[in-house]
């Protein structure tokens, strides 16, 4: 019974843009293995990732160099290289969708009167295959404390915190 109310309660938070059932997915491990088994690497080429559940479809385009909000302190550094086949042949026009927190921990997705996709992008990669963007300085953040998953970490004696990072498909 104490599963069921755990599931129960899990599934109450769940929204369009919400979905906790993915961070209870990636808290017990279960994303990552199927991502695992699913995505095999391709020799020389970047390893597949879970996309997570504060990824949204609904990024706005980011020109090259630019930004997709200003919602933080930007880092000194830009997030930027080239898009290329495991042979090492360029891909120009190639879509990158990227996300992350803003300058408080919280994705976009995690605001009640969220509007439109801040702190998200979408890039496309110019004839050369180079993108890039200013993204601003990711800072690490809890599991949000509104949610069952982060209640399985602190009964199990696990951290909550994610690690600064950024985003990309």
């Amino acid at each position: 019974m104490i599963a069921i109310e755990f599931l129960a309660c899990t599934g109450q938070i769940c929204t369009p843009l919400r979905q906790e059932f993915i961070l209870l997915s990636d808290v017990l491990g279960m994303s990552a293995l199927v991502d695992a088994l699913n995505d095999l690497p391709v020799s020389a080429g970047t390893e597949s990732s879970v996309s997570g559940l504060f990824f949204t479809e609904d990024a706005p385009d980011v020109p090259l160099g630019e930004s997709s909000e200003r919602k933080g302190e930007y880092s000194y550094a830009n997030s930027e290289g080239h898009m290329c086949t495991t042979s090492r042949v360029p891909i120009p026009g190639a879509v990158i969708k990227t996300w992350e927190t803003d300058d408080k921990g919280f994705y976009n997705t995690q605001y009640a009167d969220r509007v439109v996709a801040y702190c998200h992008g979408q890039l496309v990669t110019d004839k050369d295959s180079k993108y890039g963007y200013r993204a601003i300085v990711s800072i690490p953040y809890p599991i949000p404390s509104d949610v069952r998953p982060g209640d399985l970490l602190l009964a199990l004696r696990r951290h909550i915190i994610y690690p600064n990072h950024l985003h990309m498909i």
